[in-house]
């Protein structure tokens, strides 16, 4: 076989379709052909003993993986490993576990570090900037909304994709959604009742209504939340919706994700001292541990006041 670590690629990149998501798959591709160029190269200069997957060997990746831990970040030399992983075992090769018992010294430990949240003057631009959008221009009402339901619901970009108008409850207290459409919803994800915060109740009650009367003018029906404006297209893709943030990012004048959206929707509830368990289950976490880990958490500077703010109801509570 000429090339049989595209040869194997390729029948992975057809394996692991629908089992990931688009854009995770997207990426991990990009890592292991990037992998592949250094192999060959290596191969090329003899220092590793082959291109082929299949047989790539410990000695091989201790190699390959001392390249890696002199060029970039732990947490991508991780990323490598854990790639190289799949790759390997999807092509019969255990190298990588082998790797990981005979050299553990050789793996990195990686310090974790919670990403932080949008600050609050980018938080609030984006809502005041949204708050002023003509309600009659759908297609910036589009953007912000997009962006709005992820920054004041936490929506991960597939929930968002598939919120229904029909599970969006407006009362006097405040928005809910109902979300049943959820990341891992075949496995670990359930549906899940999610609050809009207050700050952004304004701009959603505008965007419903621009929303109906933009499928009116073009005699369109749809229950999806951000609707696609085409006909016979039930749901906005993950391509599209990443499009619309992305127009809301060079309109604010400043760079954002839509994990960090969830991420500052997250901690704004913490900040509000909205109990964990709560901020968990809104964020769709089995595990407390992913929201404290990866999403939210109380603010070391804030620890001493609310300690002391505990103490204080408790001696009152006690007189």
């Amino acid at each position: 076989m000429k090339h049989p670590y595209a040869y194997y690629l390729n029948d992975y990149e057809r394996f692991v379709f629908g089992h990931f998501g688009e854009l995770t798959i997207k990426n991990r591709i990009r890592r292991l052909n990037q992998l592949k160029r250094i192999i060959y190269d290596f191969h090329d200069k003899g220092m590793v003993s082959t291109v082929s997957p299949r047989l790539l060997t410990v000695d091989d990746l201790v190699v390959i993986i001392g390249y890696r831990k002199s060029k970039v970040s732990v947490e991508t030399v991780l990323d490598d490993i854990a790639f190289l992983e799949g790759f390997l075992v999807f092509c019969d090769n255990d190298a990588v576990d082998k790797f990981r018992e005979k050299y553990p010294r050789f793996v990195p430990k990686a310090k974790h570090k919670r990403k932080p949240p949008m600050p609050y003057e980018q938080f609030q631009r984006i809502l005041e900037r949204a708050d002023n959008v003509d309600s009659d221009d759908f297609i910036r009402m589009r953007a912000y909304g997009v962006v709005v339901f992820c920054l004041c619901g936490g929506l991960r970009t597939l929930e968002i994709q598939h919120a229904r108008v029909s599970n969006l409850v407006i009362e006097e207290s405040g928005i809910k959604l109902w979300l049943d459409v959820v990341k891992g919803g075949k496995t670990y994800g359930d549906p899940r009742w999610i609050a809009i915060l207050p700050a952004g109740r304004e701009f959603v009650e505008r965007y419903l209504l621009s929303r109906s009367k933009q499928l009116k003018s073009l005699n369109l029906v749809s229950d999806s939340l951000i609707p696609p404006l085409l006909e016979n297209v039930t749901f906005t893709s993950d391509k599209n919706l990443r499009k619309l943030k992305d127009y809301v990012s060079r309109e604010v004048g400043f760079n954002f994700d839509l994990r960090m959206c969830r991420r500052t929707y997250g901690q704004f509830l913490v900040d509000s001292e909205v109990p964990f368990e709560c901020v968990q289950v809104a964020l769709g976490h089995n595990d407390p541990k992913t929201t404290y880990k990866n999403y939210a958490g109380v603010r070391t500077e804030r620890v001493p006041d609310l300690v002391f703010k505990r103490l204080l109801n408790k001696q009152k509570g006690g007189e």
